[in-house]
């Protein structure tokens, strides 16, 4: 999953497509109120989607996994290279 593809999915959801919107990497998305944790299974429902040989268990859907767009790449590259 690149940056591009992430974004794309978070700013279409949730932020009414808007692409210019400033978020980065590190920014959290969920204390900065961009999504909550019903937002974060939306999440995990398009990326189970775009790749359908990788499943996110529930108690995978955490801060640690989905608090940023950094950490949540980190989990579909680990997920994809297992």
């Amino acid at each position: 999953m690149t940056e591009q593809e992430l974004r794309e999915i978070i700013c279409n959801r949730f932020l009414q497509g808007d692409l210019q919107f400033p978020i980065d990497l590190d920014t959290h998305l969920l204390d900065e109120g961009i999504c909550d944790s019903l937002g974060l299974v939306q999440i995990v429902a398009e990326i189970e989607k775009r790749y359908p040989g990788i499943t996110i268990d529930d108690q995978e859907i955490t801060r640690d996994n989905f608090g940023s767009m950094a950490a949540i790449i980190r989990l579909v590259k680990k997920k994809q290279a297992a």
